[in-house]
């Protein structure tokens, strides 16, 4: 006679953190995102637009190039898995807006900006305090940036006509 040995079932469980985890909805991070101060992911920079948001600065940058402009929200997608940390793929707050050009040079290219949030504080987005970008060059083909700043310059340089209103002078 055979017997068969019955073993319980074990409950298995991945590590928890310290801290459960807190989602943000997708809205409530575009909604962040678009009403952030320039000066939150300036990096300690002091720029005469700091107090500007992030969509009055963006849209007058691209109106004259741009049909559209679309957000969206959740995890960050402009990453660098090479350099773990906040630019790692697994990080889930962030927003971005992606730009539908007027005249693309393909069909991918579509200029996104994004911002990174630090973790929620009971539902809410934490502080920005990351930009990233990328865009198709104008010689050179797609090109990763970390500053507004150089998004800025890579924009220009690809379409130099002037902003339709005078930006501040930085001292």
């Amino acid at each position: 006679m055979r017997r068969t040995l019955l073993l319980p079932m074990l409950a298995w469980s991945l590590p928890v953190d310290a801290q459960p985890s807190q989602t943000v909805p997708s809205t409530t991070l575009v909604t962040a995102a678009r009403q952030t101060p320039l000066k939150m992911i300036d990096y300690g920079e002091e720029r005469c637009d700091g107090d500007t948001t992030v969509e009055a600065w963006l849209a007058s940058l691209v109106v004259k190039e741009a049909r559209t402009i679309t957000w969206t929200g959740g995890k960050c997608v402009l990453v660098n898995d090479m350099r773990p940390g906040i630019d790692a793929s697994s990080w889930p707050y962030c927003a971005q807006a992606t730009i539908t050009l007027a005249k693309p040079k393909n069909r991918k290219d579509q200029p996104t900006v994004e911002i990174y949030f630090e973790k929620p504080d009971q539902g809410r987005p934490g502080k920005a305090y990351a930009f990233r970008g990328v865009m198709e060059t104008r010689d050179n083909g797609p090109d990763y940036i970390r500053f507004r700043r150089d998004f800025e310059a890579v924009w220009e340089e690809r379409f130099p006509s002037p902003p339709p209103k005078p930006r501040c002078k930085d001292e």
